[in-house]
This record gives structure tokens, sequence and C-alpha cells, in this order.
């Protein structure tokens, strides 16, 4: 049938089997800030690379907020567009990963599993992903070190912070961490730690390289440079760590892997083979560039 040129009729399938070959990808928003994170596009790539060689697609949600999402994800559900789903952030008491639950549709999460016992997820050891950061930063000099998270109570910026002030307690240093919800909290919080304070930080930590990017810009308005004033760090090595002027020392999490791992799996899922493993972590890496150096 190949020499023929054939191609097979996916909807006449899904009526046969009542199968879609479809997989759910289901991201905590679809606003820029989140669409433009390259590690979003990196693990998407990952699913759909694994989806391709296996012969399935995949299928995003498009809601900006959580109501809408809501709604999206049980429409999706009850008109059986998908045969299961990739639950790409983790957050304590989702309504989302409930409503999976009490569908018991397939799912998997790439992140912790928070809410229910015996979820399949992949993710990486984000705790000592900064805790191993904060090491590497404390053998250069550093002894006030800054950690600037993001706002919202997910688990992998949580576990960061946990992971950074661990290390901070070991070596008995002062362990700042700050929860930034606009990019005007940003200014103030740089004009009252690095400005206004007569010790200001010798380096700044953000616990992801969107929030990394913003704390450049404002940086260079403050007039502050990198390194020489101060240096910066954050985790996700991508595109733009590795192009930011100056290049920024970062945690490779690898999300092309976690990506793929799960694509993989929740095709596995669907197809009733056996899983060896209710948790995987994918290693993390160190990627030293010119924005840290020894004080």
């Amino acid at each position: 049938m190949s020499k023929l040129g054939y191609i097979p009729n996916q909807a006449a399938r899904t009526l046969i089997t009542n199968k879609t070959l479809t997989i759910g990808l289901i991201q905590k928003s679809s606003a820029p800030e989140i669409r433009q994170n390259p590690f979003n596009s990196d693990v998407l790539n990952g699913i759909n690379q694994a989806c391709n060689v296996r012969g399935y697609s995949t299928r995003m949600t498009v809601s900006e907020n959580s109501g809408d999402l809501y709604h999206e994800v049980k429409t999706m559900i009850q008109s059986k567009s998908v045969d299961g789903f990739i639950l790409l952030y983790s957050l304590k008491d989702d309504p989302i990963e409930h409503l999976l639950n009490e569908f018991k549709v397939p799912y998997l999460i790439v992140g912790k599993s928070l809410n229910y016992e015996n979820i399949i997820h992949i993710d990486n050891d984000n705790i000592d992903a900064a805790y191993q950061l904060t090491q590497y930063l404390y053998h250069l000099g550093h002894r006030h070190i800054l950690f600037l998270q993001e706002s919202g109570h997910y688990a992998v910026t949580e576990d960061r912070s946990v992971g950074f002030k661990q290390y901070c307690d070991d070596v008995k240093i002062s362990n700042d961490c700050v929860v930034i919800k606009s990019m005007n909290d940003l200014r103030d919080f740089i004009k009252q730690y690095c400005i206004d304070a007569s010790h200001m930080p010798s380096v700044i930590i953000t616990s992801d390289v969107m929030l990394n990017m913003q704390l450049l810009n404002v940086l260079y308005e403050y007039q502050l440079r990198i390194p020489e004033d101060i240096q910066t760090a954050t985790f996700n090595t991508s595109f733009l760590t590795e192009n930011a002027t100056p290049s920024q020392t970062s945690v490779n999490i690898n999300p092309d892997v976690l990506g793929f791992t799960a694509g993989n799996t929740i095709i596995d899922v669907l197809r009733n083979e056996t899983i060896s493993f209710r948790e995987k972590l994918i290693s993390t890496q160190i990627v030293e560039r010119v924005s840290t150096t020894k004080i």
C-alpha cells in the first residue's frame, strides 16, 4: 500500500477503534510570557518528536486564564477528542488535575505529583539543582546571594527556593528570597537591594529564565554591569541564556528530554504497556558562562 501512496483515513480509524491517536497537552496558560518561554517550546518539541515517531498527534490548550482552561479541558474530555493528557505544570489543589481524575482520563505530569498518589510524573530534582547552583556560587566566593522567584505556588518554583535556602542554611549565610509579581515589583526590589542598600548582593539567582531576562533589563536601567558590579544566574539553559548580554550561567534542565520521555510514557500508558516507574528524574547540569566569575 505504501507504494501506491495510500494514507490511512484517521477519521475512519477513530470511528472503528474509538481512539483518536491524539494526546492533549495542558499548559497553565497561553499568555505570551508562557508561550514564549523556551522551556515550554523545548518540552513540546520533545513530546512531538516522540509522538510523531509512534504515530500520534498532539492538541494544545489555548486558554489564557484558569476558568477558560477548565472549560476547555472539560470539553476535550467530554468530546473524546484526545486519548490522554500530559499536564505541563504542577500545582497543589489544581482544579484541572481534579477534573482529569474525576473523569478517570489517562494522564501524566511534567513536574511533581502533588495531588494524587501513583500518578506518573517526569521531573528534575529541582531542590538538588538549586542546591548545586547555590553551592557553585558559594565556591566562587559569594556570601550574599539574592534569590528572586516568580509568583504562583507552582512546585518547580517552590522546590528551587527550598534548595537555595537549604544550602544557605548549611553554610550559615543569609537566604534572602523575594517573590516578584510584576515588572514594577522587580524594579522596586532591585532599587531596595542593589541601589539603596549599604551592602548589595554579589549575585542574583532567578527561578526562571523569563524572570532572568526581565532582571537583565532592570539592571541595565540602573546601570549595573554584569559581572563587574553584580553577577546573575538562572535555570534552563537555552538560546536566551546563551545569547543574552552577557551570556548567563544557568542550570541545564534538559527540557527536550523531559518532553520526549513524557511523550513516550503517555503512549505506553495508552497502549497498556508495563511502566516500571512512577517518577522519573531527568538529570541537570550547571553551564558556566560570562555572568558569573570568581570574586
